[in-house]
């Protein structure tokens, strides 16, 4: 049984996530997830390093203690925001064409492409990660990869979509990292959020996935079950925080936990709920303010339909917008609003479903809230690494073995004594006679003296009363 552990890290701009789960025989347990207060991050990418590193330094400590571990590298995600997608192609000439095409093979043929595509990508810019499209060879045309594993010919040739991205942000991760004296792993995870979320059926029918993200929204468009586009723009659901925030006259905190807490995108579909109003009490003040529920939904909807049509608007630039028989799918933090996907059937006219995260092999039970919308993307990069078992993100702890104190016998009870004799000594040998030193005589002292002196005057009267009495008798 190989055991080891996970630790992803989701640096997002509204909260700051640590994840930690352990792998037995491919099965993840999640035993820790922890949330923190970004800072330092905008846009999904870090502008600050140094104010990122106290944040996520606290998390790492707080994970290590609750489970005994030491955690020396992360997984972590590319940042989303100004991702560029660019097409590059490579076959090559099979030196065995009755053979069959091997997974080896595809793989290297994956390699062949990034490497001739990276020779003439500009400087400060690095790959995120590459898709293939589509593999073909003399008797087979643009099939997938599944499909292509065990064909044969003598010409192997493939289509990828590269995905790019500024290098600055990902070395601003690696500062993070650095200062924090651990390792990282970067994934490129739009697939694997898709995997979480979506269905294989909606895959392969065509659909989009729209994944509204506290400063970053993005679209990723499935067809035929591959990856046939993604784009984001910088703005998502700290926009509608900061909405309520500058209308409403209250700080950012309080605004946000209204939101989650009576927040719906439609005033339309409130029913008896928009009749409620909320009373918001300042301390400082003693003033008190009242805000109505389908007041905060007007406010709320106008920059919900900003985002969805700037959604609408890349699912067209895909040219799969016609192509999408299994509808668009909303995840992340900002599809937890309420009739989000309803604003988005009308909107669109396509079918529209909030996608919570579905993972075979995960167990949350002792971490429930990362099943939320806002932990898609914790979900998304265990299930890419689990499999992966190179990737060992922690150890146990040594445990310091002290050695043991001698344990003090208990005396015995007292009993009935009992008198034993003492057994016989072996005789010594004897020893040669040391010469006696002359005894000094000693003088009487005082009170013998005057003890001797009081006998001898006593006894002289006793002699002479003894005498007189003789007389007497004669």
């Amino acid at each position: 049984m190989q055991e080891r552990f996970i630790a992803a890290v989701d640096l997002g701009a509204s909260k700051i996530s640590l994840t930690v789960c352990n792998v037995v025989d491919g099965v993840a347990q999640v035993l820790h997830y922890r949330e923190a207060e970004s800072r330092g991050i905008r846009r999904g990418t870090i502008f600050n390093p140094k104010q990122v590193c106290e944040p996520l330094g606290r998390l790492i400590r707080e994970a290590e203690e609750a489970l005994d571990i030491n955690i020396h590298e992360v997984v972590t995600a590319y940042p989303r925001w100004k991702v560029s997608t660019d097409s590059v192609d490579e076959s090559c000439q099979r030196s065995e064409p009755e053979s069959f095409i091997s997974e080896e093979e595809v793989t290297a043929l994956k390699d062949s492409a990034l490497t001739k595509f990276s020779a003439h990508i500009k400087s400060g810019t690095e790959i995120y990660g590459a898709v293939a499209q589509s593999y073909s060879t003399e008797d087979l045309f643009q099939a997938a990869e599944a499909d292509v594993i065990g064909v044969t010919g003598s010409k192997f040739e493939g289509m990828y979509k590269v995905f790019t991205g500024a290098q600055k942000p990902v070395a601003n991760i690696d500062k993070v990292m650095n200062e924090l004296g651990i390792a990282s792993y970067k994934f490129f995870v739009a697939e694997a959020v898709a995997e979480t979320v979506l269905t294989s059926d909606e895959k392969e029918h065509g659909v989009a996935l729209v994944e509204i993200g506290a400063g970053v929204t993005s679209v990723s468009v499935y067809h035929r079950g591959v990856l046939r586009f993604f784009d984001s723009f910088p703005f998502g659901g700290n926009s509608v925080t900061s909405d309520i925030h500058l209308e409403c006259g209250i700080q950012e905190t309080l605004a946000e936990n209204i939101k989650l807490g009576f927040g719906s995108c439609m005033p339309d579909r409130l029913q008896s709920l928009g009749e409620k109003i909320i009373q918001i009490h300042d301390k400082r003040t003693g003033e008190t303010q009242q805000l109505p529920v389908k007041y905060l939904a007007e406010i709320i909807g106008s920059r919900m339909r900003e985002i969805l049509n700037s959604a609408l608007f890349l699912i067209g630039k895909s040219g799969y917008a016609d192509s999408l028989r299994g509808g668009i799918v909303l995840t992340g933090g900002g599809a937890e609003l309420l009739s989000a996907s309803a604003l988005m059937t009308e909107l669109s006219g396509l079918p529209a479903r909030v996608g919570f995260p579905h993972v075979t092999g995960i167990s949350t039970d002792g971490c429930p809230e990362i099943c939320s919308l806002a932990g898609v993307s914790q979900l998304a990069m265990i299930a890419l690494c689990r499999d992966r078992e190179y990737i060992n993100c922690a150890i146990l702890k040594e445990l310091d073995v002290q050695p043991e104190e001698p344990v003090a016998e208990p005396e015995p009870e007292p009993t009935d004594t009992v008198f034993e004799p003492e057994p016989e000594q072996p005789e010594q040998p004897s020893k040669p006679a040391q010469p006696s030193s002359p005894k000094k005589e000693r003088k009487p002292g005082l009170f013998r003296r005057l003890t001797d002196g009081l006998t001898e005057v006593t006894g002289n009267l006793f002699d002479e009363n003894i005498d007189k009495v003789k007389e007497e008798d004669k």
